[in-house]
């Protein structure tokens, strides 16, 4: 068989030619990867920087205290807030569909001595047995923190905050102030029972009639 040098020659070139794309693509790729990973570095190193640049140094008596992130700050504050909110709705939120549900919800969030005693009143007020054979619901909002203070050196907080529960009945829909204190201890988050990785180590509530 006569072999035909011009398809020969052709499918060298072609190889060649191939193969020469082959390693400049190599080429790129890997001065890809490499500008990639220059990016992530300097965009961690402008994270860290910008964090040192906006720091708050606490103060008192004359003590300088560890520096802390005002934007880590922000952020342990926003979830302290959505902690208390989570707090209002699942301690006193209930229906006939889900008492057992909030209560073993509530349970993340807040002792459970303490959570009894709430539950216990609202037991003794007949408020379980109106939802289950009423049909009476009890739905909290949270409206705000009223005071929030650092004790036991910075590592816990003394929250008071606020929330409105509204019994809805057939016939009307009445209004209760609920007032919330309590001591917030820092904990591993739980997803999704207790993302926010606060836990109310002592709880009371009081309650005060709007209408």
């Amino acid at each position: 068989m006569e072999v035909n040098k011009a398809n020969l020659t052709k499918g060298f070139l072609s190889y060649v030619e191939a193969k020469r794309k082959q390693a400049l693509y190599l080429k790129l790729f890997f001065v890809s990867a490499t500008f990639i990973v220059l990016a992530v570095l300097y965009y961690s190193y402008s994270i860290v920087k910008h964090a040192n640049d906006n720091v708050l140094v606490v103060s008192t008596g004359g003590e300088i205290l560890p520096v802390e992130s005002t934007e880590l700050e922000e952020l342990y504050k926003a979830l302290l807030v959505t902690h208390c909110y989570s707090v209002s709705y699942y301690v006193n939120s209930f229906d006939v569909n889900n008492i057992k549900n909030n209560q073993a919800r509530a349970a993340f969030l807040v002792n459970q001595a303490d959570l009894n005693a709430v539950f216990g009143k609202y037991q003794y007020d007949k408020a379980y047995s109106d939802a289950i054979n009423k049909g009476v619901v009890y739905r909290c909002n949270f409206d705000r923190v009223e005071d929030l203070q650092q004790v036991g050196n910075g590592s816990e907080y003394q929250v008071v905050f606020s929330s409105t529960l509204s019994v809805m009945s057939s016939n009307d829909t009445k209004k209760i102030r609920i007032v919330s204190n309590g001591t917030l201890i820092r904990v591993t988050p739980r997803y999704p029972e207790n993302p926010t990785g606060y836990y109310f180590k002592n709880y009371v509530q009081e309650y005060f009639p709007l209408n």
